[in-house]
């Protein structure tokens, strides 16, 4: 039996260089087809067609570029429509499916936005491009107040799920105050303040601007507003939370029965949870 032969240096040297010839041949492919595939994504985000055209197989034709592009279109504006219904339902925007058309046309899908990201990047170009009735910015106002204070809950979901657990306790806590003080008072971790700055929205005997309370009331978002009396006493609130009755009526003007009517209220409301 014949013994294999051992390769030479030389055919050594030549295995090697092609290998590492390859492998640079490799990473410039995939660079290259890379910078494709990111050319066409943008492309097809942008509702353009032509820019796809040079990369298309042979069992492809431009119409069919033009299909997937035009349904992604349309599934886009009703995404959009869709998951702004504040906004989409309110009489002062008929004309709210032709911005959302320019706004598709003149922005690109942002890679690994959700679909509140994207409606609420529409509603900052609305704001921008638009002059808008200070009725209308309300609205917007609104509607983007509730994708922020979705975020939020999802940010800070721990805390915004342990909340939601102890504020169906708070009605009968709210009993034991007396009994017990040193019970703790715990406002909704997920709040956003704004500032209403029309009338739509108020009351007949409100003046804007008003500032508004919005917060997370387990799936839902609400929206709260308050007396200028009983704003000054949630913020004092927000600022020591969490704390016991007596601590948060030391730094406040109310007596405690007043301060304790409006606890209920915000109990009631579920903005604030007692432990």
């Amino acid at each position: 039996m014949s013994t294999p032969s051992k390769p030479s240096d030389e055919t050594l040297k030549t295995e090697q260089t092609s290998e590492l010839t390859e492998g640079c041949v490799d990473d410039a492919s995939l660079a290259a087809y890379s910078e494709m595939i990111r050319k066409v994504a943008r492309a097809m985000a942008s509702n353009q067609v032509d820019p796809v055209l040079p990369y298309l197989g042979t069992r492809y034709e431009p119409k069919h570029v033009e299909m997937f592009v035009d349904g992604n279109f349309d599934k886009r504006i009703d995404v959009l429509l869709r998951l702004m219904p504040f906004v989409n339902e309110d009489e002062d925007f008929a004309d709210l499916e032709e911005d959302a058309m320019e706004f598709c046309e003149f922005a690109a899908v942002s890679a690994y936005d959700g679909s509140s990201e994207e409606c609420d990047a529409f509603l900052a170009w609305l704001e921008e491009s638009r002059e808008l009735t200070p009725e209308q910015r309300d609205t917007v106002e609104i509607q983007r107040c509730r994708y922020r204070i979705e975020q939020k809950a999802r940010t800070e979901r721990p805390a915004h799920v342990r909340f939601q657990e102890l504020v169906s306790l708070a009605p009968q806590l709210f009993e034991e105050l007396d009994e017990n003080p040193e019970l703790q008072l715990m406002v909704n971790p997920v709040t956003l303040w704004s500032e209403l700055k029309s009338n739509k929205y108020l009351a007949a005997e409100a003046v804007a601007p008003v500032p508004v309370l919005h917060y997370a009331d387990d799936r839902e978002v609400r929206t709260g507003m308050f007396e200028p009396a009983g704003v000054t006493l949630l913020k004092q609130l927000l600022l020591l939370t969490p704390c016991t009755f007596s601590s948060w009526s030391a730094v406040t003007d109310s007596g405690p029965e007043e301060l304790r009517q409006f606890l209920a209220h915000l109990i009631q409301l579920r903005l604030v949870a007692i432990r």
